[in-house]
């Protein structure tokens, strides 16, 4: 991959390559003579490229993982890494920054879902609402979103680097409906606030190691498909941006304001991608955006990167996706007037 990355163009001037692997046994056993054992594989390859070209530089990866081995990685697989790293790289000599201003979002499908993960999912664990802290902690049961919208927590996907059988409190993990057709059915629980709420834990009792306390924590969590078409939403857009790759965020879980950073996108302009796009920043709120859905693809991907969610100074593997959505009204911040 180093050497196949070096040569993928003469501006290539330095290339990282990452290979993570291990086989975990996880054991757990309680007070009640419960005795449960998962077997937990994980890998990730990565690869980030530097290029240079008339004094500018860019910089841009891709990476792959899952709960597999390294069988994981074959010559297809491989292929794509190394396309996607360079695609993404190069394509960054001719984007621009956008207006900025309130206009119309699209997000892509796949690893757009970074968004959803950090400003929707994090206020629907169970912690925060049972502290009050959530502004979620009042809406069971309530309309939260249009009627088309759906988000799940799933255990099970297969493959998927946010998947377990069992989670760290011995229950077993399976697919939690958050929002169903627009109205919130579930929050994320652990054993201490299925407790209190008076439900069966979903699984979501999540530790980093034996040294922390298992937590409310996500999985799996993405959007189900909706009734629009890729096509469709963007024909739908006048003027606005379509936002592929993120690269960072921050979110106040409580209110869900949130800011990210986009590294890869393009303009919407008459209904038409026109011109790659970065460096974009996105600044709303988590509870409002999702309000604001108007339209989800049927196309549901589920991203296949080596994501990592940190709570309370502890760290576990997830993973998120989403449909291709637009988002009627979100604040870009660009370089100009919209």
């Amino acid at each position: 991959m180093n050497a196949r990355l070096l040569a993928a163009d003469p501006s290539v001037r330095k290339v990282n390559v990452y290979l993570h692997d291990e086989s975990g046994a996880v054991l757990v056993a309680d007070s009640t003579g419960r005795v449960v054992e998962d077997l937990q594989p994980m890998t990730l390859l990565a690869a980030s490229v530097l290029a240079e070209r008339g004094g500018r530089r860019e910089q841009n990866g891709y990476n792959v993982a899952a709960r597999a081995g390294l069988e994981l990685f074959t010559p297809e697989l491989l292929d794509r890494l190394v396309r996607r790293a360079w695609e993404r790289t190069a394509v960054l000599f001719e984007a621009g920054q956008p207006p900025a201003g309130e206009m119309p979002v699209v997000l892509a499908a796949g690893s757009s879902g970074i968004l959803l993960h950090e400003a929707i999912g994090h206020g629907m664990e169970a912690d925060f609402n049972r502290k009050g802290v959530s502004i979620y902690a009042d809406k069971m049961g309530k309309a939260i979103a249009a009627p088309f919208v759906s988000i799940v927590d799933d255990g099970t996907a297969p493959g998927a680097r946010g998947s377990i059988h069992v989670d760290d409190e011995g229950n077993a993990a399976g697919r939690t409906v958050l929002v169903e057709n627009g109205v919130l059915a579930s929050y994320l629980h652990d054993a201490i606030s299925a407790r209190h709420y008076g439900v069966a834990p979903t699984g979501n009792g999540r530790r980093e190691s034996y040294r922390y306390p298992p937590l409310p924590r996500m999985r799996s969590t993405y959007m189900l498909p909706g009734p629009h078409e890729r096509e469709e939403i963007i024909r739908s857009v006048k003027r606005g941006v379509y936002c592929e790759t993120f690269s960072n965020g921050q979110v106040q879980i409580g209110a869900g304001d949130f800011t990210f950073f986009v590294k890869n996108g393009w303009l919407i302009e008459d209904g038409r991608l026109t011109r790659p796009i970065k460096d974009v920043n996105l600044i709303g709120n988590g509870p409002r955006t999702l309000e604001r859905i108007d339209m989800v693809s049927n196309d549901l991907a589920i991203d296949e990167g080596g994501w990592t969610c940190g709570k309370d100074g502890q760290s576990v593997p997830v993973s998120q996706g989403l449909p291709t959505v637009r988002v009627s009204s979100m604040t870009v911040g660009g370089r100009g007037p919209a």
